[in-house]
């Protein structure tokens, strides 16, 4: 006799359902439906739901940047096209980003789009290893916020 496999449980308890209790056994009586429960308070009012995002100023393609500038070893001002600057907060100091003449923004799975932190990471060369940057935050500057821009630290 072989073992029973997962399957043949299934056959069993289906079988079981199907031909009723042993001879000279009774099924038990079915039983009363329960009371149906006391109705619920009603439910409050939804919050007005939030503006949508504006999918245009918040994504853009990697393959679009074309300028960076760190003021710092955990910030990162990157130049998308011609006017759009987004700082990105990393998520610890990437040792002597200040100093680096190239850096790559590592796409996620999900293509060259990158709409969120966990869609980049930045990636440079410190001593011919590869270093990354996990990236918690990106923020598209507004006009007002390049404007206060030390020059010296914009893209």
């Amino acid at each position: 006799m072989r073992p029973l496999r997962g399957l043949d449980f299934v056959a069993l308890a289906v079988a079981a359902v199907l031909i009723g209790p042993p001879a000279g056994q009774t099924q038990p009586a079915p039983t009363a439906p329960a009371a149906p429960p006391a109705p619920a308070a009603p439910p409050a009012p939804a919050a007005p739901p939030a503006p949508a995002a504006k999918t245009d100023s918040q994504c853009f393609y990697g393959r679009d940047v074309n300028g960076f500038s760190a003021p710092d070893d955990h910030t990162l001002y990157v130049r998308v096209g011609v006017k759009a600057v987004y700082r990105f907060d990393l998520m610890s100091d990437c040792l002597n980003l200040t100093y680096r003449q190239s850096v790559a923004l590592e796409s996620g799975p999900g293509g060259d789009w990158i709409c969120s932190p966990l869609d980049a990471t930045v990636v440079y060369r410190d001593t011919g290893m590869p270093e990354r940057c996990p990236v918690t935050a990106i923020h598209r500057l507004t006009d007002d916020e390049l404007k206060a821009l030390p020059k010296r630290d914009r893209p």
